[in-house]
């Protein structure tokens, strides 16, 4: 049992069962898929941590944890598998200065009136032949392809990599909304008006976030690694930096479907473009960002990589460190029991927050709120529940 007064639980149940909509801080930068609530992950740092304390989020996906860390003071370590992960948590974490707004500003006045499918833009023919540009060059969707080369050239013109950076995660976030899981293909006309309204929010968003660290006593220190969480006790810049006082994450959910790495445009058609757009690499297909295939008989290899993770994550933790998980599952009646064998074959124990007679009745459950990837699910299957797990090392 962690030992938490009344009030500190009642805050961590109302956090969690929170369904409002994703805001503040940097965190609507990009829709990631699965992404945290902002109002469960801060209660549950400040709830658990100290100012100073270390936080760890070994699927870190969209950066919340590491966004949240940040603005309480936390020094914080995530790692992903995914490029386009570090890429999005890597900007929302950048902090710029009042000379590198100015630069954006100034970028920015003539960006829109060159977004003209009758300007000349750059081929990216490395990107193309290497399919990113699938699924974007039908009759529909060619003039959003060639707006979006534009774009992208003019990225260059500004001075740094936090700039340009943060150019490219504009780019991403207007290309997505018009994109992603859209049958209708929105005119370029509203590309256009869209890019300028999410600049414009973007570039407040940070001002704001500029102002709110510099007030702080302390600011967290952020350190992204890019690898597999079964890899972090090899990872130099984890091990030195101790153990953990929370870990707080979201793993891949055995057996739902969630495409944390592509778009679907125009139904199911896969497109690799946000890639393309963050200068990044995509690694492979589906299972290798979720931990194996899905329709697996008994998700074998799902539970296999489980285990290599949390052995390493275990092995970083000390007494005192607290594991929170926030899981959903397609079938709970034997995965979550054999998730939670995972945990005690990786050394990890159940550490309940609230009192109760029945194990079940101990465990934060919350409805999953309105997302991406659950967007096909009914609301009766099991995966429309999420449970919060919590576990310390077996004494």
């Amino acid at each position: 049992m962690i030992n938490l007064d009344a009030i500190a639980v009642e805050r961590l149940k109302n956090a969690a069962h929170d369904r409002a909509a994703v805001s503040g801080a940097t965190h609507k930068f990009y829709r990631y898929p699965a992404r945290f609530s902002p109002q469960f992950v801060r209660a549950f740092i400040e709830e658990l941590t100290e100012p100073g304390d270390l936080v760890m989020d070994p699927f870190f996906g969209g950066g919340t944890t590491l966004v949240e860390a940040m603005l309480s003071g936390r020094n914080v370590i995530g790692s992903d598998i995914n490029n386009l992960a570090s890429f999005v948590a890597s900007v929302k974490t950048t902090i710029l200065n009042d000379d590198e707004l100015q630069e954006l500003r100034r970028w920015f006045v003539d960006v829109p009136s060159r977004l003209s499918v009758r300007h000349d833009a750059d081929s990216h023919s490395n990107w193309e032949e290497a399919g990113y540009f699938r699924n974007l060059q039908d009759q529909d969707t060619w003039r959003y392809q060639k707006l979006l080369r534009i774009a992208v050239d003019q990225v260059q013109a500004l001075s740094c990599d936090r700039t340009r950076n943060f150019a490219r995660c504009v780019i991403l976030r207007t290309a997505q909304i018009a994109l992603d899981g859209k049958k209708n293909i929105p005119s370029v006309s509203s590309f256009r008006r869209n890019l300028e309204k999410y600049f414009d929010e973007m570039l407040a968003d940070m001002e704001e976030i500029s102002r709110v660290s510099a007030e702080l006593p302390m600011q967290g220190e952020v350190t992204i690694v890019k690898a597999s969480a079964a890899d972090l006790h090899r990872q130099e810049a984890v091990k030195s930096a101790g153990p953990p006082k929370l870990i707080i994450t979201s793993p891949p959910y055995p057996g739902v479907h969630v495409l944390y790495h592509r778009w679907q445009v125009r139904g199911r058609r896969e497109t690799s473009a946000p890639y393309w757009i963050a200068n990044k690499l995509d690694g492979d297909g589906e299972r290798y960002y979720t931990l194996g295939n899905r329709h697996q008989a008994g998700l074998t290899g799902y539970f296999e990589n489980l285990e290599a993770c949390f052995k390493s994550i275990a092995s970083l933790c000390s007494p005192e460190t607290i594991v929170v998980q926030m899981v959903a599952f397609s079938e709970p009646d034997w995965q979550l029991p054999r998730y939670l064998e995972v945990m005690e074959s990786c050394g990890l124990e159940e550490a309940f927050l609230l009192e109760a007679p029945r194990a079940d009745t101990k465990r934060l459950w919350r409805d999953v709120p309105n997302g991406k990837w659950h967007a096909q699910q009914q609301k009766k299957r099991s995966a429309s529940k999420e449970v919060v797990l919590t576990h310390t090392l077996r004494r």
